[in-house]
């Protein structure tokens, strides 16, 4: 039986492990849950034999997962992406907080209903964050060398272009183009992109 990958019908969170999981070929069965669906997910997570119910859920075999990076890890491990030794390990665990850093940044954001006001900061830190991965990348064909990693897939801008994986993902019916947050969110919300 096929994983099972559970998450608001969102990228959001969880767009990092699609990306890996279709990279790499693994089967996955994926439920997704609408905006609307509060009251099945309520009523749902205390019956799926998760340990802390929440979203985003990975249910393979025995192993009932919570929380995106936990998850992550998780499928990244299972394919011997997380570093061979001591430092490879601390290297990428750094690559993931920095990256969060960013992803956390336009979250912040993205919900603030002064979005337009508190975006020109941010537009003007992003320069320097990205070009910490632009030097890292300049010498190293993935993040961490020349091994795809994880933190490659929460990078995956970089990368969907040239992997064929995520390219054929990204034209398939499954992949999810909007929305980027949560449909309440100002930047990234809503039903449909801005025109």
């Amino acid at each position: 039986m096929a994983p099972k990958l559970g998450y608001w019908k969102i990228k959001g969170l969880v767009q990092p492990t699609r990306l890996l999981l279709e990279y790499l070929g693994e089967a996955y069965e994926e439920r997704l849950y609408d905006r609307n669906d509060g009251d099945v997910w309520r009523n749902e997570k205390f019956k799926l034999g998760l340990d802390f119910p929440n979203l985003p859920y990975y249910i393979d075999g025995d192993v009932k997962l919570t929380q995106s990076m936990a998850i992550l890890r998780y499928i990244a491990d299972k394919h011997n992406m997380l570093g061979g030794c001591p430092k490879e390990r601390a290297e990428i665990s750094m690559l993931e907080g920095a990256i969060l850093d960013i992803r956390y940044g336009v979250s912040r954001i993205a919900y603030n209903k002064e979005f337009e006001t508190l975006k020109v900061d941010f537009l003007n830190q992003l320069p320097g964050m990205l070009k910490m991965f632009e030097d890292r990348l300049s010498h190293n064909t993935y993040l961490n060398g020349d091994k795809v990693t994880h933190p490659d897939f929460m990078l995956y801008d970089a990368l969907d272009v040239n992997l064929p994986p995520i390219k054929n993902y990204l034209n398939s019916n499954r992949y999810i183009k909007w929305p980027l947050q949560g449909w309440s969110a100002t930047f990234g919300g809503g039903d449909a992109p801005p025109k």
